[in-house]
């Protein structure tokens, strides 16, 4: 078990605290390449849906347009 936390000791204090950003800045690139790989995705579907032609694979249109509608809620914090 972890020793408790001694608020008038500098050291373990400065500890903890690069400790938190840590684990914030891992938080925030996570998030980040969550984004760009939707991002990303979004970008291949919208190509996929502005092509010429029919969609030949087993993706049909609407599943495309509703991925790409989801993809944007979620951007926007909607459900």
């Amino acid at each position: 078990m972890s020793q408790p936390i001694d608020p008038f000791d500098p050291v373990s204090m400065a500890m903890r605290s690069l400790h938190q950003g840590n684990l914030l800045a891992a938080k925030e690139a996570k998030e980040k390449n969550i984004v760009y790989a939707g991002d990303e995705l979004a970008r291949v579907l919208g190509d996929m849906m502005q092509a010429d032609g029919q969609i030949t694979c087993g993706i049909s249109r609407a599943v495309i347009t509703a991925t790409l509608a989801k993809w944007q809620r979620a951007k926007e914090g909607q459900q």
